[in-house]
């Protein structure tokens, strides 16, 4: 007869307290022997980078120096403390994203690190083909990304079932968030350099195209410049005219004292002929086709437009130095401040807080629960 009073002692206790076992005891129980029997290890591997613009070390090498460098020191601090920040959030944001995912899937294949078979059920991912929300969703759970605004700085950690993924997750994330600003810095300098090396494309056809159109001057007046020639040919006939008033005056000196039939007058006089026939020859050469002053003015005309040309040409060549030395000045790269490291023993999950804290949910649940009972019977009376 003791036995099932004690039978029905025990069961009258338990159906007293079934509310305490079934919402703090069992919960409690079930946590330990899960955390403590089947949770799987993850390894967390950490690292941190920073962004950081090629002109900073140009503004830091010039705040040196007395009182006055000490007040530009600080404005180039304050410069710097902003370099780089929009690319920072841009790479935290992009190690976030289903790109970045997408890229580890293709190079790691992150299904098959996460769906091990020796990985417990609750931990590991569910889904042999996930769709790609479902992998970001997961992803972002072992995978944080804090970017500090204060000092530039973004820590990655990764955790994972192996040390070794952990690590190599990590450094690809790394090599990840190197493309990207490589591919910002490519943008950059497209958009800064290509339209000023248009502008001196355009200015070496218009320098070619006017060299063209004076060769084709210069081969179809046969002069290489009429400018010049009209002067040397001017000077030619000025030369003449001299050479006949001296023969013009020879000969009336020689027609006092001579025979007009003489021979000595006859040669002069033939002299005196032929002179006027290479003036005239020479002024018709200087005066045929268009005449010199029409061929001169376009000469002229195509010798501005060469210098205005290359003037131009000149202008577009330095401005796309310029272009491309502000460009560089503009180029972003990532400085690695910890490497991915190899972790050696497991850090996760933390199986005593999270014990605890079902403990504490549990019993607060449970006392809530019971405080809205007792309210409830106490109104309902």
């Amino acid at each position: 007869m003791d036995a099932p009073a004690g039978e029905s002692g025990l069961v009258a206790l338990l159906k007293r307290h079934a509310a305490i076992l079934i919402v703090i005891v069992m919960p409690t129980i079930l946590a330990i022997f899960y955390y403590a029997l089947i949770a799987s290890g993850q390894y967390e591997s950490e690292a941190a980078f920073v962004v950081k613009h090629s002109s900073s070390s140009v503004r830091s090498s010039g705040s040196s120096g007395g009182m006055m460098g000490l007040g530009s020191g600080m404005g180039a601090a304050s410069a710097m403390s902003g370099a780089g920040l929009a690319e920072g959030f841009a790479v935290n944001t992009y190690m976030k994203s289903h790109d970045a995912v997408e890229a580890l899937q293709k190079r790691l294949d992150l299904v098959s690190m996460f769906r091990h078979a020796d990985t417990d059920f609750v931990s590991r991912l569910f889904y042999a083909n996930p769709t790609p929300e479902r992998l970001l969703w997961y992803y972002l759970r072992h995978v944080d990304v804090v970017f500090h605004e204060d000092t530039g700085v973004t820590t990655l950690d990764v955790r994972a079932f192996r040390p070794a993924e952990a690590q190599q997750i990590t450094e690809e994330l790394l090599k990840l968030g190197e493309e990207r600003i490589n591919e910002f810095n490519r943008k950059i300098s497209q958009n800064t350099v290509n339209i000023v090396n248009d502008e001196v494309i355009a200015a070496e056809k218009r320098v070619k195209d006017i060299e063209q159109r004076l060769a084709d001057f210069r081969q179809r007046s046969g002069d290489i410049d009429p400018s010049k020639t009209s002067v040397v040919g001017i000077s030619l006939i000025g030369q003449l005219q001299t050479e006949l008033a001296q023969a013009d005056t020879e000969l009336s000196q020689m027609l006092r004292t001579l025979n007009p039939t003489s021979p000595q007058i006859a040669t002069l006089k033939q002299r005196i002929r032929a002179i006027n026939n290479q003036i005239e020859a020479q002024r018709q050469l200087i005066h045929e086709g268009r005449g010199p002053s029409q061929r001169v003015s376009e000469y002229d005309q195509l010798m501005l437009d060469r210098d205005f040309a290359q003037q131009t040409y000149m202008s577009a060549a330095g401005g796309l130095e310029t272009a491309r030395v502000s460009a560089l000045q503009q180029q972003v790269y990532v400085v690695r401040v910890v490497e991915p490291n190899l972790p050696g023993m497991p850090t996760y999950p933390h199986s005593i807080l999270m014990v605890l804290a079902i403990l504490v949910g549990s019993s607060l649940t449970f006392m809530i629960g019971r405080l809205l009972i007792t309210g409830m019977q106490e109104h309902a009376i």
